[in-house]
């Protein structure tokens, strides 16, 4: 009895405790939010580098897997050298880094020369633009010199601004600029500096890869119960599997879709044919919203040089869209997340508007994730509590995975 009163209160305290620290939690939060902010942006800048050498190392790591299978093939049952295990790893993890160097540079060579291309073929044809829309004016306004002397005009002020601008304030002005190059140099030295060592990180990660998955689940099963470790696991390897065929699938359906883009583009003699096809390419892993992401701005790129051709290019990536969502892309990813057309788009959505450009190519898998998470946990609430007739009926009422 004396020990059930002890237990009694000491969780009682426990309880106490918890309510008492995360209402300190919740005030400091509220009072200190901007304090907790900054500490948490120091701390990401730390971090960076171990993530962005997660990421490749996560990219990298298939690549990697395929190179110590063939060189495992190779060395050790051709060769008969069985002590070449470090050789083979070494071998395997170079290789994929230069794998995923070339890729790289590859896509630099391609999209940075037909950038510059495309920005000096758009400031050639801006006078031909302006000229034509002139003429176009003239032909049903019939008052050309009126729209010319406004433009003179409006240009005009323009001039007067900027040396308004640089007489009153020049110095003031070439500082902000100064400044402004300063950190952008800065920046742009930071993130190369956040890339080599991620580099580094990633090469010990895919060295150490099968020593971390033991220490973790060693971890995982000192800390739980085997029944909660256990299913913990099962989602882990549930996540890398999601993650692993979603991205896989959706580069492979976007290199398709960037091949199809150039060769019709190359047939119809379409402008920026590379750098488009590149743009729409890679904007196609974004599920959903990728083809109108890319193909609005490259749109625009043919509009200064050929508006009728724009049109007929919208038109295109409308056709190209609906044979991606509906013939290509169910072809290469089947159903690998296994959610209906409403969670797609809200996954897309959510974590795009919280993480950006990210969010929005790795939202469907993550939701996906948390999705199967949450059918599990209701399936063995309903079990526990001996309603599993329910879920017979929603299986047989609604066939789709919603």
């Amino acid at each position: 009895m004396k020990k059930e009163f002890i237990k009694k209160y000491i969780y009682g305290g426990m309880i106490l405790f918890g309510v008492i620290a995360l209402s300190i939690l919740f005030l400091f939060l509220l009072f200190r939010g901007a304090v907790l902010k900054m500490a948490l942006g120091k701390l990401w800048n730390i971090i960076l580098p171990f993530v962005y050498g997660a990421v490749m190392a996560y990219l990298l790591k298939p690549i990697c897997n395929f190179f110590e299978k063939w060189f495992s093939t190779l060395i050790v049952r051709k060769l008969k050298w069985k002590k070449g295990r470090k050789i083979i790893e070494s071998l395997s993890i170079t290789c994929s880094l230069i794998a995923g160097l070339i890729v790289i540079t590859l896509l630099i060579m391609i999209i940075v020369p037909q950038l510059m291309k495309s920005l000096t073929g758009i400031i050639n044809e801006i006078p031909k633009t302006i000229n034509e829309i002139l003429s176009s004016l003239d032909y049903h306004v019939g008052n050309k010199e009126t729209i010319e002397n406004q433009i003179e005009q409006f240009l005009n002020g323009i001039i007067v601004n900027l040396e308004q601008w640089a007489d009153a304030g020049l110095l003031l002005n070439l500082q902000f600029v100064i400044t402004g190059v300063s950190s952008g140099v800065i920046s742009i030295i930071v993130v190369l500096k956040n890339i080599i060592i991620g580099i580094i990180i990633a090469a010990y990660l895919l060295a150490g890869r099968k020593k971390f998955a033991a220490q973790g689940e060693i971890v995982l099963y000192s800390i739980f119960k085997e029944k909660w470790a256990d299913f913990i696991l099962e989602e882990v390897r549930l996540t890398d599997q999601m993650f692993s065929s979603f991205i896989t699938g959706k580069l492979i359906d976007s290199a398709i879709i960037g091949v199809i883009c150039f060769i019709w583009m190359w047939a119809f003699d379409m402008p920026f044919s590379v750098l488009i096809s590149v743009i729409i390419g890679i904007t196609n892993i974004i599920p959903f919203f990728g083809p109108f992401i890319g193909g609005i701005p490259s749109g625009i790129l043919i509009l200064f040089v050929d508006p009728l051709k724009c049109i007929w290019f919208l038109i295109f990536i409308l056709v190209l869209q609906q044979f991606d969502g509906n013939i290509l892309g169910p072809k290469i990813l089947g159903n690998t997340t296994g959610l209906s057309s409403f969670w797609v788009l809200f996954s897309i959505l959510f974590f795009g508007g919280l993480f950006g450009f990210v969010g929005m190519i790795i939202g469907v898998p993550t939701f996906a994730v948390i999705y199967d998470i949450i059918k599990k946990l209701v399936g063995k609430g309903l079990i526990h509590r001996k309603k599993e007739n329910m879920l017979e009926n929603y299986r047989k009422k609604f066939t789709s995975k919603e």
